[in-house]
């Protein structure tokens, strides 16, 4: 784990991540960003009032991006299982004889 110099709200911080450099200060940049909205939007001008702000802005933002990520699992699995039923009816309503004379391309072979 190696440590990346990055600045939040004036102050230098080093954070130790495993991921390169950029990426790092990138969400540093986030950071900071969120916090200078959040001050210029309000009254608030305690830093830690302004950081515990931000914190729960990204908080709620990650609640609800979990809660479409699984909805969006649930939609696909269940497509996945309609296909899958689907798929099993066809094959069920095709004859054995035709189903085991198909060539690789799902044409019938002579």
């Amino acid at each position: 784990m190696k440590g990346v110099s990055v600045e939040i709200m004036g102050q230098n911080l080093t954070v130790a991540s495993d991921e390169n450099d950029e990426w790092v200060k990138s969400v540093a940049g986030t950071v900071d960003e969120r916090i200078r909205k959040l001050r210029a939007n309000g009254n608030t001008v305690s830093s830690v009032n302004i950081a515990i702000l931000a914190a729960l802005n990204f908080a709620d933002e990650l609640e609800h991006l979990k809660k479409e990520h699984q909805e969006l699992i649930d939609r696909i699995t269940a497509m996945k299982e309609r296909l899958i039923d689907a798929i099993d009816g066809k094959l069920a309503l095709e004859p054995v004889d035709a189903r085991s004379k198909q060539g690789p391309g799902g044409e019938v072979g002579s």
